[in-house]
Formats: structure tokens, sequence, C-alpha cells
């Protein structure tokens, strides 16, 4: 199990999650350690060391070595200490693990004979490899940590250069909605002189990032904002904190007046007239904006992986409170929620989650715990195209009520007019009305047959075919399909290989030609 765990780390030291791959081996070390009846003295102190991976200091220095190896200001040869050190240690969890699964069975009790000899002796010397490792490592983080006192990050934002102001309320945060990934705040920012400043915060928990992709991504988004004064679709990094939190800060117009995400503003108009009786040009600006934030993405060799509509957020200013109905825009559409913002040559760790909401939105190659393909700008076009879809019909794909969580009337309706359902299954669906209660059992039954990753996307294809030509042109329709084929021969964006391999120019001639000229052409 341990070896399974730690098989991203095999990629390099490099790859995102290489100090998480070691606290969850901690964790699991532990735990397995605890189930053991009467467990020798030897067998608990690898349970204390696997502790130390898990939460102790050892899985805060993991994740130094981790920033320092990914900087190109730190000395190769210092670089080179840390890959070997990582190595010593994901070999000798490995071989620990072993040890550990001949000397209990599987109740849990110790194989005396076996432990005796050679068992114990086995394990000491493990134990003994590791103790040694970790008084080499903390000599090498002793030297990062000097470094890092050298080479202060002029983006980590410390308390002396960054404070959240506390509210009427007491309170120093307010999600922007229930459940929101991304809370507002007010502050004060000193960068070269003490301002005042509204800011959104993007928290990151450590189990499942780390200081060094914290680090990478706010200097790739903060970039953006250097190399272009308005960045199309990417808010303005002011920088990371570490402390009470791992956070992402970004700066917010002083003249705001509304905020929120796509997938409330769609969801506002749910018992209105179709788009809330607003112009079409406006969800073709909307649907050229997003896509344009999309290219920024890509033009930076990066991969977003979290496009859907409740992490685009819109802002609207107060100069169009006074603009009459027809005139009254949706704002300005900002990708957020940069947890999984990735160069496209990082070696990927393979690694997904059953969460069938997000699902909508990925590729069916990427759904589930162990996607089938590396994630690639293809993927972001996928979901560009699943949320430009929602755009068109401007109704959420999830239907969201009195605690019902299911796909929407319309989407179940086009999973079981492509024919490939079983009776039962259909009958499941169709009990999902709306509007009488349902047993969990029929809902999640229902749930799993139409989030299937092969009828997702033939249901998202047969959406767009059969509704929006009527709402939205044929161009419009057009632009869906080459985003939710992308990736096929026929229909995408020709050759699949350019995706596989990174071919950037060659995609964005493609993504620009498929999606945004005719975009553009549509906007007024």
């Amino acid at each position: 199990m341990a070896e399974l765990i730690l098989g991203v780390i095999a990629f390099g030291v490099a790859v995102p999650g290489v100090a998480v791959a070691f606290a969850q081996c901690g964790g699991y070390l532990k735990d397995k350690v605890d189930q053991y009846k009467r467990a020798p003295q030897t067998v608990v102190d690898l349970g204390t060391f696997g502790h130390e991976l898990y939460s102790g200091q050892l899985k805060e220095s993991l994740q130094l070595a981790n920033w320092a190896y990914c900087r190109d200001d730190v000395d190769a040869s210092l670089k080179i200490v840390v890959e070997d050190q990582i190595e010593r240690l994901r070999t000798g969890l490995i071989a620990a693990d072993k040890i550990l699964d001949k000397c209990f069975d599987e109740n849990g009790n110790l194989k005396r004979v076996y432990f005796y000899y050679p068992g114990e002796k086995n394990l000491k010397a493990s134990m003994r490899n590791l103790e040694q490792w970790q008084q080499a490592f903390w000599t090498t983080i002793s030297l990062i940590e000097m470094r890092r006192r050298i080479l202060p990050d002029p983006l980590l934002l410390t308390p002396s250069k960054f404070k959240i102001s506390a509210q009427k309320d007491g309170q120093y945060y307010s999600p922007l909605e229930p459940g929101s990934h991304i809370w507002r705040a007010q502050g004060q920012l000193l960068d070269g002189t003490l301002r005042d400043v509204s800011v959104i915060i993007e928290q990151k928990r450590k189990a499942t990032i780390g200081v060094a992709e914290v680090q990478e991504i706010a200097s790739c988004l903060a970039h953006q904002s250097f190399v272009n004064a308005a960045p199309r679709g990417i808010l303005k990094c002011l920088g990371y904190r570490e402390k009470p939190s791992l956070e992402l800060i970004f700066d917010l117009p002083t003249v705001l007046s509304k905020l929120q995400t796509l997938q409330s503003l769609i969801a506002a108009d749910l018992n209105r007239d179709y788009a809330g009786g607003r112009p079409l040009d406006y969800r073709y600006r909307l649907a050229h904006q997003i896509s344009e934030a999309v290219l920024s993405v890509h033009t930076s060799s990066r991969v977003h992986k979290n496009i859907r509509p409740d992490t685009i957020l819109m802002l609207q200013s107060q100069d169009s409170q006074n603009l009459d109905h027809y005139d009254l825009d949706f704002g300005t559409p900002y990708l957020t929620d940069w947890t999984m913002l990735r160069k496209i040559d990082t070696p990927s760790s393979m690694v997904g989650e059953n969460d069938w909401q997000k699902d909508m939105y990925r590729h069916p190659k990427r759904h589930g715990l162990q996607p089938e393909m590396r994630y690639n700008m293809g993927h972001d076009i996928y979901s560009l195209g699943v949320c430009l879809l929602e755009i068109g019909l401007w109704e959420p794909l999830i239907y969201r009520s009195l605690g019902l969580i299911v796909p929407c009337a319309r989407y179940r309706e086009a999973a079981v007019k492509l024919g490939v359902l079983s009776a039962e299954d259909i009958r499941k669906i169709q009990a999902l009305t709306e509007l009488q209660p349902v047993q969990q059992e029929v809902v999640a039954a229902a749930v799993k047959a139409l989030t299937r990753p092969v009828i997702m996307q033939k249901t998202l294809i047969a959406l767009a075919q059969s509704n929006l030509p009527s709402r939205m042109g044929i161009l419009f329709t057009r632009v869906v399909l080459s985003c939710l084929k992308c990736l096929e021969l026929e229909g995408g964006f020709g050759d699949p290989d350019v995706f596989e391999k990174n071919k950037e120019v060659a995609i964005g001639v493609e993504f620009g030609e498929r999606v945004l000229q005719p975009l553009s052409s549509l906007v007024a």
C-alpha cells in the first residue's frame, strides 16, 4: 500500500503533491500500527515516525524541501541532495511497510516465530535507516532555511505586509455564497505605501496542497498581471499567506456593486423569462470573455483544471446600476479556484475524485479516482464547452432544491432519448419528478446511471444539438460542439495528438479559429 501511495514521487521531486503523498503514507503507517495488538516498541516507534510525517515537523520540512527544489534560484547541488533524500525516504517507507506485513497476520496479531527471527532484526534495521535519514534531512532543511532567509519571497504576505480588518460583526471573512470556496475581506496592504484594499481570498487546506504549489501558483498569476495590466479573466494576485492558513489573495475593484458566481447568476433566472429577459448579445459577450480567460491561462503554458460555473466569478461595477434594464450587462467574468493550476509539461499524479457534480464539467476520460488520461489543454476546452452550453441554455445543468441534487430535467430527458439506458435505469430516472419525494436509494441509482462518463458526454452533445440552434444560433452551437468534441478525431480540433503532445501553438491556432473568432463575430 505504501508503494501505491508514494507512486507519484517516482516522477520526481518537482511533481505537485510530493509532501502530500508522504503525509498520506505517514497517516497510513500510523493507522496501521494503531490496529496492531500489543505491538512491540520497535513497531510503535515506526508508528510515531508515521505520525510525524502525517502532521508533525517532518511534514512541514518536506513541504519546504519541495519549495526549494522548485525554485530557480536555489543551488543545483542542494537540489541534488534533496532529490537523493526524497528517494531514500520513499524506499525506506516502502521497505518498512513490507516488513510490517510479514510480522503481523490479517487480524493484527504478531507472528511471533517470524518476528523474533528475522522480523525484529529487519524492522530495527529499517527503523535505524529512517532515523539516520531524518538526521541528514534536518541538516539539509537548515541549509534551505538559511537560503530562504537570504531570498525573501516578495509574494509572501507576512503580517507586516498585509492584514485583514475586522468587519462590523466582528468577523474577518465573509463567504461569497454559502459553501463557497471564495471569501471576501477588507484589509491593509503595504506595497510601497500603506493602502486599504478589498480582496478575494481562496483558502487552501495543507492536506490537499503544499506551500510550494501555492507559491508557484501565486507567482504565475502575479506574472500575468505584471506582463498585462488587464489580463483577461484573471484577477490581480497580490500574493499568498501561510498563516493562519494557506491562502491566495486577489485584489478587487473598489467600485464594485455586485459579486456572484456564474452558477448563481444563471440559477437566479430559473423562474423568469428566458435569460431573465436580457439581450442575447450579453450572453455572446459573456461566452467570448470566458473563452478569452481560458486562453489567458493556456498562453502561460498552464492548465486550470477547475473550470465550472461555480468557479467563474461575475463582477459588476457600480456604473452599471444606472443603466436601463435592457442595457444591464452581466458584469465581467473572472476565473477562480486556482488550486489545480499546473504547467502543461508537469508529470501528472493521475489521481482524481468521485464527485459527479464536478464530473459534469470534466471530460469523461478525467472522471473517477483514477482518470484514464493525463490532463491537457483539451480537457480545459471541454470544460469550457460545458459552461458555454449552460450559458446557451441559461439553465443550471444540476438541479438543487430542498436537499435534492440531481441532473436537471432537460439533461435527464436527453439522456433517456439516447436509447442506451436500461429499462430499470429509465424507470428510476423518471421517478425524479422534482415535485414529489423520492427515496434516496432511487435518487442515488438514477444519478449513477445518468452520470456514467460515456452517458455524460453524449447527453451534453445531444443537448447542444437539440436546444442551442433555436436559442443561440448555428454558429454558437458549432462553437459548443467543437469544445465538447475537441479531443475527438471527427468534429473536434483535428488530430487529438496535438493535445497529448502539448503542441501549444497548434492548439492556440485551432482555438482561435473554432472558438474565439466565431464568438467575436457574434459580439455586437
